[in-house]
């Protein structure tokens, strides 16, 4: 006897789906799971937090924090600190100009696999 094994459907027409990626959990709760963020991203944060202090300490105005705050980014991502999975944008236009991985500050090498059409589908249009 033949036994065929089912597959669910492929889950592309859910609104939690992204890129092969279930978005359901990171929907619920933006930000939760810490380890799906942007590891780029969160350096940053560090960074601006940190130069926020300074400029404060040293009484700084905001031209000079932004020109200072755009050094830090350039250099930033110029180092070997950056991410090994980042992936370059074909279009220089994007939201993320450092990697095409990365939606809503989320990176999407991080994230679960969609399985498929499951208890948590939600159609696109709904």
């Amino acid at each position: 006897m033949f036994l065929a094994k089912i597959t669910k459907m492929p889950g592309r027409m859910c609104r939690y789906y992204q890129s092969g990626k279930c978005f359901y959990e990171e929907m619920l709760n933006p930000g939760y799971n810490k380890e799906w963020r942007c590891k780029v991203l969160r350096d940053l944060e560090g960074e601006y937090d940190k130069l926020l202090r300074q400029a404060e300490a040293f009484k700084l105005d905001a031209d000079a924090f932004s020109d200072l705050w755009e050094q830090r980014i350039e250099e930033h991502l110029k180092s070997g600190a950056v991410c090994r999975k980042m992936v370059s944008h074909e279009d220089e236009d994007e939201d993320s100009p450092f990697c095409a991985a990365v939606c809503d500050e989320v990176c999407l090498f991080e994230m679960p696999e969609c399985d498929g059409i499951c208890s948590s589908f939600k159609p696109v249009n709904e």
